[in-house]
């Protein structure tokens, strides 16, 4: 897939409605709290990058999106209604989907039994995205590599035709032209479907590169935010007075 879109496009106008609120949100795991009333946005089209150390909490905010992580206070709404009241599986029917930072592929499972346990109406056609996977439509997923697992774990997303999609470190482990590719394929999407994207990215270039907004966050509160442009032009502030770099 080839990008046309230049890096950090903008929003397009008219599809700016926040459809991710994340409100003052306490959360954790059991007796320990990670999140220290966590408030973000994410709107329509636009990618926001969730920065900050290892252990800062940025896993357990996805987590808690997504219903896998008590929440104790606060709210997360998904276009207006509260995700505080549903399992994990009813907020995936609900259109937002999670890829984790394993992947959490099936290994004896296929391309295609992948692609199409999760496909609904609407979704992207994963396979001319991807024309690495089509392919190999009928291999199992242990037998890919790295960068092709990843872009099933993305494809396996986007076919279900998601409102928000959150992203764990889709870099991991892979080489940077495959990184490349995921990246922009991401942006185009977001910025063509209307997608609103939370990710999480261990690299700081990659994360605001590619995305519009970010947020940083050390000890499981959020300490600043601002535009891409702006984190940029802030980052060596960033690092010596929130990451103890």
């Amino acid at each position: 897939m080839t990008s046309t879109l230049p890096e950090n496009a903008p929003v397009p106008a008219g599809s700016r409605a926040t459809i991710l609120d994340i409100t003052g949100v306490n959360a954790g795991y059991g007796r320990i709290q990670v999140l220290h009333a966590v408030s973000l946005s994410v709107r329509a089209g636009e990618i926001v990058s969730l920065l900050g150390p290892n252990g800062a909490g940025k896993t357990t905010t996805l987590l808690a999106c997504s219903g896998m992580v008590k929440v104790s206070a606060g709210d997360i709404r998904l276009a207006d209604e509260t995700l505080l009241k549903h399992s994990p599986h009813v907020i995936a029917r609900k259109r937002l989907a999670h890829i984790p930072e394993d992947r959490s592929l099936f290994p004896s499972l296929t391309v295609d039994d992948h692609l199409r346990l999760s496909a609904k109406p609407g979704g992207l056609d994963v396979l001319e995205l991807f024309p690495e996977l089509k392919k190999r439509h009928n291999k199992r997923a242990g037998v890919l590599s790295g960068g092709e697992q990843q872009m099933l774990a993305l494809g396996r997303a986007l076919v279900a035709n998601p409102r928000v999609l959150l992203v764990d470190e889709m870099s991991m482990g892979l080489a940077p032209v495959i990184v490349e590719r995921l990246f922009a394929a991401l942006r185009d999407i977001a910025v063509s479907k209307g997608l609103a994207v939370l990710m999480v990215e261990q690299h700081i270039h990659l994360a605001l590169k590619y995305a519009q907004r970010g947020y940083v966050l050390s000890g499981g509160r959020i300490r600043t935010q601002g535009t891409a442009a702006e984190l940029v032009e802030r980052w060596s502030e960033i690092e010596s007075s929130y990451l103890g770099r």
